[in-house]
């Protein structure tokens, strides 16, 4: 009878599928983190990549799985989930389950693919080749799943011990420079334990054993507890470098009894026998008043039974009355400790002790302080130096928009009135938003963005610098080679702005800026440049921050005076917008622009164009 419960619930043990999560300590943990070595970090420098230049970082990233039980792995899974878009490039020495989540069908691609040894026709799921690089793109909320290779001896994972117990596996991911990959990892696993093999008499033998440890252990917890119970000297001793006082409860019966306690102490609860009566009296004794509301829930008997189900030991630190050496206060640990449970598994007899933690909360609190407070002057520094960079941005922005107003003469006007036409309209927008009576397509616009869509405006014309004068301040109608030159300003436009701008502003920003200065004469039906329908800057395909400009940049050029043309009356210039929208410009910005048009006329009223 005895072997058979035992080779069940060993077969059941070894059934069990566990998991363990990065970060927690337990019998099995797992551990993903950057390889620290120079040659593990690079740069793809100025690759292309959709279409357009980028420069990737790589990085090399190391997984260490680790056996602390005293079982072998028998088999695991690791899990990996991606918290911001990242490509993943290789990994070793196993496979990757790769799960792809399509954003625009929300249809989920599955393939599992061994990344140091594949076939480019077999890929099924979303990939690109960078400079015959391998780049599966990973959006936040993909994972992937890592099978181990057991002819590479990363399954079975042996017990514990120095180096026999652990695993290191690889993965390469890609970033877009100035960018971090972030993820958390999960490990599935089963342990498997051993037991006797052959013949019933040595499954016998084992159960014999275990039943005599169980006895002689029952022997020590019944003669150590019931010898707390006549305070024999040697015990008290022992119990005393842990808990200076210790008391037992029965909650079936509700008896309470005092082991030991320090005098003052010991006066007050020496003849209690009821349990909920003497715990409902020690916040009032030992605890100090500002964490009383914790200290009653945590000796709140009714509790204790639930609390308890699935643990031997809970514990809670508190700030006390130090009635050791009567010094105002100090920090406390208490513990409940079950030391007997009933049929069903609940707890019947608790010990709970005390035991003197002041020195190590006092500790930890002033180390805790001293890293906030470093943690605060870092942030006031970096905030600081983070205000000072965007100053040097503005002003080199500024001085770069005065240059090119005094090669064309408007220009730099232009600038500054095109700007402020963009914050009109950005904040109509936001104002929308927050109302509950939003654009649909522009509800994503939140007041961060905005500030940055308001900030990166200015820089839109950046590329005329670039303009030869002829062209840029010809009184009359460009020639189609003269038209061809101008256009490129818009190119040259997005490349300054990425000089100006990459390695010192957050990426967000940064694409914002580009895709206003590089698709604000992209038109909604496909005929503006740079790219126009060929490249995808079509109806959708125009970033939302670009055509925003685009209201802005042709509304301020047909109210404003030009060198080659007298500025246009307010009605005019409106019937020309509004007969736009759907052609050149986002059908939906029709309702915006008509509601900004009071706050537009009264601006270029107050600010006539010079």
């Amino acid at each position: 009878m005895n072997s058979g419960i035992h080779i069940y619930r060993t077969n059941q043990f070894n059934k069990q599928v566990r998991t363990s999560y990065e970060g927690r300590l337990g019998e099995c943990t797992v551990e993903l983190f950057p390889r620290a070595g120079v040659a593990d970090s690079w740069e793809k420098r100025d690759v292309e990549y959709k279409g357009e230049i980028c420069t990737f970082t790589g990085m090399t990233y190391d997984c260490a799985v680790k056996n602390y039980s005293d079982s072998v792995i028998s088999d695991w899974s690791l899990r990996v989930n991606i918290r911001r878009d990242c490509f993943i490039n290789n990994s070793w020495c196993g496979t990757v389950e790769i799960h792809q989540m399509d954003r625009d069908t929300g249809e989920e691609k599955v393939q599992t693919l061994d990344l140091r040894d594949y076939k480019k026709d077999e890929i099924k799921i979303k990939h690109y080749f960078v400079t015959q690089d391998l780049f599966i793109p990973l959006t936040a909320g993909d994972y992937i799943i890592y099978h181990p290779s057991l002819a590479s001896g990363e399954m079975p994972v042996q017990a514990f011990n120095g180096e026999a117990g652990r695993v290191i596996l690889g993965f390469i991911f890609y970033q877009f420079k100035g960018r971090e990959v972030f993820f958390d990892a999960s490990i599935k696993y089963q342990l498997h334990k051993g037991f006797f093999q052959g013949t019933a008499p040595k499954i016998l033998i084992l159960c014999f054993a275990v039943w005599i440890m169980l006895f002689i252990v029952r022997i020590i917890f019944v003669f150590t507890f019931s010898t707390l119970k006549k305070e024999n000297a040697s015990v008290i001793r022992a119990i005393s470098k842990i808990y200076y006082n210790l008391y037992k409860a029965n909650l079936d019966n509700d008896a309470f009894q005092e082991i030991r306690s320090i005098d003052s102490v010991h006066k007050i609860f020496a003849d209690f026998t009821s349990a909920r009566t003497a715990f409902e009296k020690i916040p009032d004794i030992l605890y100090k008043h500002e964490n009383m509301d914790e200290v009653r829930d945590f000796y709140n008997v009714d509790t204790w039974k639930e609390r308890l189900k699935d643990t031997d030991i809970c514990s809670a630190d508190f700030k006390a009355v130090d009635l050791i050496n009567n010094s105002g206060s100090c920090w406390i640990r208490t513990n409940l400790i079950v030391c007997k449970r009933n049929a069903k598994k609940e707890p019947v007899e608790i010990i709970c002790g005390l035991q003197d933690v002041d020195e190590e909360v006092r500790e930890r609190e002033e180390n805790k302080l001293m890293m906030e407070r470093f943690t605060t002057d870092l942030s006031n520094e970096v905030a600081e130096q983070t205000l000072h960079i965007q100053e040097i941005q503005r002003k080199v922005v500024s001085s770069l928009g005065d240059m090119i107003g005094s090669r064309d003469g408007n220009t730099g006007g232009h600038v500054k009135r095109s700007s402020d036409v963009v914050e009109i309209i950005v904040k109509e927008i936001i104002r929308r938003n927050a109302s509950g009576n939003p654009i649909p397509k522009y509800k994503k616009i939140t007041e961060k963005i905005g500030e940055e869509i308001i900030r990166a405006a200015p820089m839109h014309d950046l590329g005329k610098i670039f303009i030869d004068t002829s062209i840029l301040c010809k009184p009359g109608k460009l020639t189609p080679e003269e038209y061809d030159i101008m256009k490129t300003h818009s190119e040259h436009s997005g490349e300054i702005v990425n000089l100006i701008l990459r390695d010192v502003e957050e990426q967000s920003f940064v694409d914002i800026a580009y895709n206003i200065a590089r698709y604000h004469h992209e038109r909604w039906d496909g005929k503006g440049y740079p790219e126009g329908e060929s490249g995808g800057k079509i109806g959708e395909g125009i970033p939302i921050e670009a055509r925003i400009m685009a209201i802005a940049d042709v509304y301020d050029a047909l109210v404003s005076k030009r060198c080659y043309k007298e500025a246009m009356s307010f009605e005019m210039a409106n019937k020309i917008m509004l007969e736009g929208m759907g052609t050149q410009f986002d059908p939906a910005m029709k309702e915006i622009f008509t509601a900004c048009r009071p706050d537009l006329e009264r601006y270029y009223s107050e600010n006539p164009d010079d």
